[in-house]
């Protein structure tokens, strides 16, 4: 007899650090455990890698359950025992009093479907498109015409030999083929010489191969542009990367990818720079960070306290095009550009954006900075407007669905028709001053309602202990009511900063895969990387083509970067 492991599909790995065993498995787990305790047995691999998974699953509970800011329904969503959808269809207030009849329910969602001025929201829990980028058309196929050998036009019928053969149309067979990221290409010239002179005549390689690196470059522009893109947009690390290609059949190491990844960071670092000097006369700024690590840091200088938490830091810049004048939309793609910028260190986003705003062209106009209502955030003192991002200032409501049903419930619905409100602007194609306007109008007096609420519910005497979570979330929104308000009161104000949420998502993605940085070196390579793989995503533009562009003109790109931007590059191109 011995030790066997289940059949049952069990989740080993997930992103959180939690396993998936269900009641039956577990208990044929002890049983396994017992049996082999019992006979003095070893068990099956797969029963340590079950245990080996238990044991971090309960050790990353101990480490979550030590922070004071985990409440149960957090713990629950961890653990996937509470659906973690903060969607106002899924809040457990709405399905109140369907056993009575359909009715309410019916009624609850027609309510739902419309704002305080019973419009219908018709852009509601859907993706606007009217503002977003259109699609680039997909790569052309690669055509191969194929004769009929010994058939030619006029010959005659090789089946019924009375008539003669003409040109039709075609047939098409559209292939999609699969090959290796990486291929190897063995180039062999000949070579001729003088039995008098000696001197040695090699044939030209061809000018595609020419074109993909200089004379005795290994790895070529496209190879190199390849692992890039592959780390810093796609987070496969350096290691994975070299395990797929061994798995292929061809060897690449890992210490290989980090150096050529380097020598194109030193080749984009013109760009880069050029980006954070254009980024600094932005109208509009998307703020966030996230924690990181670096295990190799320098030394903090004499004089400064030293610090040992590391932030990568995300900036998304808004600028008006240069022939759309001041009257450009810095919300509407089509009418604005969009810059992205990522830094790794151990300062915080709001001391990064200080640095920005130092390299801004003086007599421009107070931008706007869009981000949470974190202090570190807002720690310059050059002018700029504060806006506030109102996910937050949702998310602490839609957190104590459970908690507070009917609350929470409340303060949802008037929040949904702020967005309703904001989609209806899409729609309509509203520039900045019509859009805001249109918010002083209809959101402004949702906004200020529950203001007026959470102030009733929350004064002495109140029902809402101050101190609660409810009381907490009130007490957020009421102390930063101005900043969640501002896309009521400033033109161009965003209402939230999901757009800075989405870009920062490649260095969280970049962060769970390869888990920190070794060196400040490396981060820096790969905020050089990064931020341009991004911008060129946000412009529309082929990341591919333009960083073997910029490998192939390096003298014309550190002399003239600003010519050689993801935008204008094609311009300067031979």
């Amino acid at each position: 007899m011995s030790a066997h492991v289940s059949e049952s599909p069990v989740n080993v790995e997930k992103p959180t650090g939690f396993i998936d065993l269900s009641e039956i498995q577990l208990d044929e787990l002890m049983a396994r455990i017992s049996e082999a305790r019992e006979h003095g047995m070893a068990l099956s691999a797969g029963d340590y890698d079950l245990l080996a998974s238990a044991m971090m699953t309960l050790a990353t509970m101990q480490e979550r359950i030590s922070h004071n800011n985990l409440t149960i329904l957090k713990l629950k969503k961890l653990l996937g025992m509470v659906n973690p959808s903060e969607r106002l269809k899924n809040h457990p207030g709405k399905n109140k009093g369907e056993g009575s009849g359909g009715d309410k329910a019916k009624a609850d969602a027609d309510a739902d479907e419309q704002n305080d001025t019973g419009r219908p929201r018709t852009g509601t829990g859907k993706k606007d498109n009217r503002n977003k980028k259109p699609k680039k058309a997909s790569i052309k196929p690669t055509v191969h015409h194929h004769g009929i050998e010994g058939l030619n036009k006029g010959d005659p019928c090789p089946g019924c030999q009375a008539g003669k053969v003409y040109k039709y149309h075609p047939a098409q067979l559209l292939r999609i083929v699969g090959h290796s990221p990486f291929s190897a290409e063995q180039h062999v010239s000949e070579q001729l010489r003088c039995s008098a002179c000696h001197e040695i005549y090699t044939a030209e390689l061809p000018p595609k191969v020419r074109a993909d690196g200089r004379p005795g470059q290994m790895y070529g522009y496209s190879a190199i542009a390849m692992m890039a893109i592959y780390k810093y947009f796609v987070a496969s690390p350096f290691y994975r990367q070299q395990s797929l290609q061994g798995l292929l059949g061809s060897h690449l190491s890992a210490s290989t990818i980090f150096d050529q990844c380097q020598k194109l960071a030193d080749h984009l670092t013109p760009v880069f720079v050029a980006l954070v000097s254009m980024a600094a006369d932005a109208q509009v700024f998307y703020l966030d960070d996230t924690t990181h690590r670096i295990l190799v840091k320098q030394a903090a200088p004499k004089g400064r306290e030293h610090r040992s938490g590391v932030y990568s830091s995300a900036c998304l810049a808004i600028l008006p095009l240069p022939d759309s004048g001041t009257t450009s939309d810095p919300l509407s793609s089509d009418q604005a550009r969009r810059l992205v910028l990522y830094q790794t260190s151990v300062g915080h986003a709001g001391e990064w954006f200080d640095e920005i705003l130092g390299h801004r062209s003086p007599g421009l106009s107070v931008p706007i900075l869009m981000s949470d209502a974190l202090s570190s955030n807002h720690v310059t003192d050059k002018d700029f407007i504060v806006s506030l991002c109102n996910s937050h200032g949702r998310r602490g409501f839609a957190e104590l669905a459970h908690q507070c049903p009917d609350e929470s419930l409340f303060a949802l619905e008037l929040y949904a028709g702020v967005w309703a409100n904001d989609d209806h602007c899409k729609e309509q194609a509203f520039d900045s001053h019509q859009r805001q306007v249109y918010h002083y109008v209809h959101s402004l007096p949702l906004m200020t309602q529950i203001r007026q609420w959470c102030q009733a519910q929350t004064q002495e005497g109140g029902p809402v202990e101050p101190n609660s979570n409810l009381g907490r979330a009130m007490a957020y929104f009421n102390r930063h009511f101005d900043g969640l308000c501002a896309f009521c009161h400033i033109p161009g104000a965003p209402i939230d900063n999901n757009a800075c949420e989405r870009i920062i998502k490649l260095m969280v993605r970049a962060r769970k895969n390869s888990q920190f940085f070794k060196t400040e070196n490396g981060a820096k390579v790969s905020d050089t990387i990064t931020s341009i793989l991004a911008t060129c995503m946000e412009t529309d533009v082929d990341a591919l083509d333009y960083l073997v562009a910029v490998q192939r003109n390096q003298l014309a790109v550190r002399a003239a970067p600003q010519n050689w931007m993801p935008w204008n590059y094609p311009s300067q191109q031979g």
